[in-house]
């Protein structure tokens, strides 16, 4: 029978549940997922995130660990803080440092209004380009009525100060990266970065946009579902050769 695994995620700058339902769906039943949503009070920045999901963490022997786009840098500190018990690590949509850096000078720019106004224009061609039925409209509703602009305003500045290469470098677990064909948001260049530091990781690719994990969910579950069995596999057969006697010379 196949062991049940429990696969940790962290979402994007949304901090819920929202936007990851599909992925949650797609997954088979040996796999138990458990979204870290962030608090919706005081500081937004990767350190205090990464307490917070310490301790969501806290009653798990193993897990797997998947960061999504905003998730992707606050992943990599668990994955370095929690090494012996995050079996493999998958990055999605993601980066190791601010994925457009021609826009970092508009760092001090980035309050609530701003991108409240920001927020309301790109929801817009959402709201009537799309059906109350659509399940990324109802998405798109469910974290306009529960993250405010503020959080959001207070993660961007976050993104725009990240560095984390040394925390990736750092990292030596099993690591499968998804990437969106037209992700706009995080450019082919991210995947890039995270490759040089991280050559050995597996690539898989999806088709459209940035929110990918959201509309390819049924593909991202298969490449999920096969590195948690190949990575699972991995782990037991080196426990079992570690268990294993020696047999002494004759």
């Amino acid at each position: 029978m196949r062991t049940h695994v429990t696969f940790v995620l962290l979402p994007g700058l949304d901090g819920g549940a929202s936007f990851l339902r599909p992925l949650i769906a797609a997954l088979p039943a040996w796999i138990t997922p458990r979204v870290i949503g962030y608090p919706r009070a005081g500081a937004q920045d990767y350190d205090t995130l990464l307490r917070h999901a310490l301790a969501q963490t806290a009653d798990l022997d193993a897990y797997w660990l998947l960061g999504s786009s905003f998730g992707g840098p606050l992943a990599m500190r668990l994955a370095v803080s929690d090494a012996a018990r995050v079996r493999g690590m998958v990055l999605s949509t993601t980066f190791v440092r601010m994925p457009q850096p021609q826009r970092a000078k508009w760092a001090p720019f980035a309050s609530a209004a701003v991108i409240g106004a920001l927020r309301t224009a790109r929801r817009l061609p959402v709201w009537f380009g799309r059906r109350p039925s659509d399940p990324f409209r109802i998405a798109k509703a469910q974290t306009w009525r529960h993250v405010s602009s503020r959080e959001l305003a207070a993660r961007i500045r976050t993104v725009m100060h990240e560095d984390a290469r040394a925390l990736l470098g750092a990292l030596r677990m099993p690591l499968l990266c998804l990437a969106a064909a037209a992700d706009t948001v995080v450019p082919a260049h991210n995947l890039d970065d995270i490759v040089a530091l991280r050559p050995d990781a597996e690539i898989a690719t999806l088709p459209g946009n940035h929110m990918a994990l959201f509309h390819q969910a049924g593909q991202a579950a298969q490449h999920i579902v096969r590195f948690i069995e190949k990575t699972d596999g991995e782990v037991f057969d080196r426990t079992l050769r570690a268990q294993r006697p020696t047999c002494p010379d004759a």
